[in-house]
């Protein structure tokens, strides 16, 4: 009886972890609109070079995480979640590296909307995250991340300020 209810709990278990872990992954990027992303970059990018600025330059790292925080926003409706940076990102925060912008509305709206914001023209950000999520209704959420240093230079800075007194005199 008790090999049962071993086989049981198993199953049941199997389930939940093919409900919860296996199926969201392609719902999430069934989701995205990357070729809306690198629209949207090109014509702000276009759009700065007009205006004698440099190009953004995508961010992989930070790409992630505007395309995360667009699906959860999609998924879930709630715009105060999602924004979920690595570990190794959160000795930088605080230190006015980043902007986050968050849009929602009409795929059609969103290259008017974008460059109409005038901290997205500032010369000092270099570096960028978008991701774009789509639901059936026709919405889009743009998500969007500006650096302004090169962020692995970020993150080993922040890396080097948090480590121990100790460490730092041995690394010298």
């Amino acid at each position: 009886m008790s090999l049962a209810i071993i086989f049981v709990l198993l199953f049941l278990l199997g389930v939940y972890w093919f409900r919860f872990q296996i199926l969201p992954e392609p719902q999430r990027l069934s989701l995205l609109r990357t070729n809306l992303a690198e629209g949207l970059l090109e014509k702000i990018n276009e759009q700065r070079h007009e205006q004698g600025l440099s190009r953004l330059e995508m961010e992989e790292g930070l790409m992630l995480v505007a395309e995360s925080k667009a699906t959860h926003q999609v998924l879930t409706g709630r715009d105060d979640e999602g924004w979920e940076y690595p570990d190794d990102y959160h000795g930088m925060f605080g230190r006015s590296l980043l902007m986050e912008t968050l849009l929602k509305g009409p795929s059609t709206t969103m290259p008017d909307r974008l460059l109409r914001m005038r901290d997205l023209f500032d010369g000092e950000w270099i570096r960028c995250g978008i991701g774009v999520a789509g639901s059936a209704s026709g919405q889009v959420v743009v998500a969007l991340i500006l650096c302004r240093e090169p962020w692995e230079l970020a993150v080993e800075e922040a890396r080097a300020a948090n480590r121990s007194l100790l460490q730092r005199l041995v690394n010298l």
